[in-house]
């Protein structure tokens, strides 16, 4: 049997609390934070708001965010959206009358809300611990005196450099010709945050820089109003959850894609089945089901305002078992996300994940405050229960997961990779629950994705006898990536950033 490849990182492991996300500058400052008394909630609003610095063509300030929540002392688990919807003017019938069959994948109708300032400020507000202007100053100056370009970084500017070539208002933010590792600076956007740290999310939702966004936007041809920014607003939940071989798996609701990883775990533990973890078959019995939890999917789930979305019907194995293969549209793993995950001496988790969609988003950056916008509502459709409307949000590939065992908390997880996101959630725990894997193992171990046409295969399988479509790519490849935090038999804290990424796991 093939054995788990490894990469070169190592874990951290720490008895009081820790970071993990994809840049080492951005888990340094919420380690500060914990180490200066703040909780896990005042330190993922510092890595957020940092990773949206150093990472700004994953998760920039123009980004969506999500967040599961877990409060150590009522042993609750919270869901924030702050996902942001389709602007007022933004429709199918603008579309037709701009000769558009489609949300343009770039530009300036390409954008939703942003709602990353938004659902920062409302986790403070309920959960936080320290002021909201200490928790941004260290980022302002982070912005101001630099930090080393990641490769992700790099790779991304230099993806992008020919659409950009006369956009000033990116080229004169960004630093553009940089290798990785060089240190760069972004002052544009440390004097937005100043803005932030005294007046808070207000500065963007209802102050100068959001009227500069607008007037930006709406100059080349967008229709974001000031309105579409001032009636916003982060929606509280309840995750969505299902028990696994006896853990309780926990995702987030529509209108994110989160139930299909419930879905497809659902199947896996009906089917019974736990084929060799690098063989022919794990790969067969999880196609299929992919196949049916894709299909159901993209039939049912959409923004729960506009739609209605059967939760309970769509985690129903009778109605699982009913469903036939599906075929669709391909999906694409071509988004690009950031997540990370805070844990803190009481106990508390956060497991964030927030996103521009494509490097850099729409490619829309206001020139006097630096602010890129996300590119999330390109990824509507014309029909069914995504469709384009008005103030709606997409269906959403963003995703979080936490594990609870026996009432406690065991895992956070969370990984970039778009549309395979739940695929790769299901990869990472049923390595750990079904093949025994430690946390480190299962975000190492070789992987698998299935885009409705092909397989990508990370080299390590033993794939004779396979005959669908599949493509065989180097180890580590270009699958996501990921961090997770578990809490260990003697209760320390371990915490893995992947390494197929850029990032570190740090703790106190």
């Amino acid at each position: 049997m093939s054995q788990v490849r490894h990469g070169t990182k190592p874990p951290v492991i720490t008895e009081i609390g820790g970071v993990a996300s994809e840049h080492a500058a951005a888990s340094k400052l919420g380690v500060d934070v914990l180490s200066m008394g703040g909780n896990a909630i005042d330190a993922a609003v510092t890595t957020s708001l940092a990773l949206a610095v150093t990472q700004p063509h994953l998760g920039g300030l123009g980004s969506d965010f999500f967040a599961l929540i877990y409060i150590a002392r009522e042993g609750r688990v919270y869901f924030i959206n702050s996902s942001g919807y389709a602007p007022r003017g933004l429709s199918r019938e603008l579309l037709a009358q701009r000769g558009l069959s489609s949300v343009p994948q770039k530009g300036p109708l390409s954008m939703v809300v942003p709602g990353l300032l938004a659902g920062l400020y409302a986790i403070w507000r309920r959960f936080g611990s320290s002021e909201w202007h200490s928790l941004v100053k260290p980022v302002i100056e982070l912005a101001r005196r630099g930090f080393p370009a990641g490769p992700s970084y790099v790779n991304a500017v230099n993806s992008v450099r020919n659409e950009v070539a006369g956009n000033e208002g990116f080229r004169g933010t960004y630093p553009m010709d940089v290798r990785p590792w060089d240190i760069i600076k972004m002052p544009r956007l440390a004097k937005t945050l100043e803005l932030i740290a005294e007046h808070g999310p207000d500065a963007l939702y209802r102050g100068e820089i959001g009227e500069a966004i607008v007037n930006h936007v709406q100059s080349i041809g967008g229709v974001l109003s000031m309105d579409d920014l001032r009636e916003f607003e982060p929606e509280w939940g309840e995750p969505i959850s299902i028990e696994y071989s006896g853990y309780m798996v926990y995702e987030m609701p529509p209108n994110t894609q989160g139930i299909t990883t419930l879905m497809i775990l659902r199947m896996l533990e009906d089917l019974g089945k736990r084929p060799s973890p690098f063989s022919r078959e794990r790969i067969e019995t999880y196609l299929g089901i992919y196949r049916v939890a894709y299909s159901v999917r993209d039939e049912y789930v959409g923004d729960p305002r506009f739609v209605e979305v059967p939760i309970s019907k769509m985690l129903d194995l009778g109605f699982l078992r009913s469903r036939g293969y599906g075929a669709g549209a391909p999906l694409s793993g071509t988004g690009d996300t950031t997540y990370f995950t805070v844990v803190d001496r009481e106990g508390n988790v956060v497991s964030a994940i927030q996103s521009l969609y494509h490097h850099f988003g729409s490619l829309v950056t206001e020139p006097t405050y630096g602010i890129t916008l996300n590119n999330r509502a390109s990824d509507f459709s014309m029909e069914g229960p995504n469709a384009l409307m008005p103030r709606k949000r997409p269906l959403h590939t963003l995703s979080t997961v936490l594990v609870m065992k026996d009432g406690e908390l065991k895992y956070s997880l969370g990984t970039s990779g778009a549309h395979f996101r739940p695929q790769l959630h299901t990869l990472f725990i049923t390595n750990i629950v079904d093949y025994g894997m430690n946390p480190v193992e299962a975000i190492e171990a070789q992987r698998f994705l299935w885009d409705r046409r092909n397989l990508i295969i990370e080299e390590g399988y033993d794939l004779s006898g396979l005959r669908e479509p599949h493509q065989v790519i180097g180890y580590p490849g270009r699958t996501g990536v990921a961090s997770i935090m578990a809490v260990l038999e003697d209760k320390r804290k371990l915490l893995y950033s992947d390494v197929r990424g850029d990032g570190a796991a740090l703790g106190i």
